[in-house]
């Protein structure tokens, strides 16, 4: 990292300090246990509610709930304009968890939790019943389900994508299958009906349109 990108990173973490809400780390810091993945980071978090007040969108699908940051940040949006929020998560004991927190945060009006894989319980969804798809889950479903997101979207709708630039962290013949899986994923997607952009937030956000 560049010293003129850390400085452009800090002093944009210091103008939104006290506008983001929640922020990462005090919700982080809420939660009871520990073993979960990272959530998206508050920049991420402020620019999906900046494309929710944008789109103003009605029904929301999240592939991945893990501790519920970025559904909780998301809900805050989407209710301003009656919309709801579907989050599929594999782990019971995870679902049970953010429900709790979802209730404390007091967005659980507008979030409904589906357990199970979510490579599965996405083909339940008709098509285009989502304006907005957000894909969080493990990482080598991202190519599996990718057909299935877009099925799923409206025209029009937002596909976002967290995490895909962690292929850059490490030379190509170390990938993991985890950051060869999102690299599939990343040239996968350039072969869809969308007009996308891959943007150096967090570890990378990939936002795309269903045309």
């Amino acid at each position: 990292m560049s010293v003129e990108y850390k400085k452009a990173m800090e002093y944009i973490e210091r103008i939104y300090e006290e506008q983001d809400d929640p922020k990462r780390l005090d919700y982080v810091a809420r939660v009871s246990r520990n073993d979960f993945g990272s959530p998206i980071t508050d920049e991420a978090a402020r620019l999906f509610k900046t494309l929710i007040h944008l789109v103003r969108p009605k029904r929301i699908l999240e592939i991945g709930t893990s501790i519920g940051f970025s559904t909780t940040s998301m809900a805050l949006a989407a209710r301003t304009y009656g919309g709801r929020i579907t989050t599929l998560e594999i782990d019971s004991s995870w679902a049970e968890i953010t429900k709790n927190i979802f209730s404390r945060e007091g967005v659980s009006d507008v979030i409904d939790i589906i357990v199970g894989d979510a490579s599965e319980t996405i083909k339940d969804f008709e098509d285009e019943t989502f304006d907005i798809v957000f894909q969080d889950s493990a990482k080598p479903l991202y190519p599996v389900m990718l057909d299935d997101c877009i099925r799923v979207l409206r025209k029009g709708g937002l596909f976002l994508v967290d995490n895909t630039l962690f292929p850059v962290r490490s030379p190509k013949e170390k990938w993991s299958d985890s950051l060869s899986k999102i690299h599939d994923f990343n040239e996968m997607l350039l072969k869809m009906p969308v007009q996308s952009t891959i943007l150096p937030i967090g570890t990378g956000c990939t936002v795309a349109v269903k045309l």
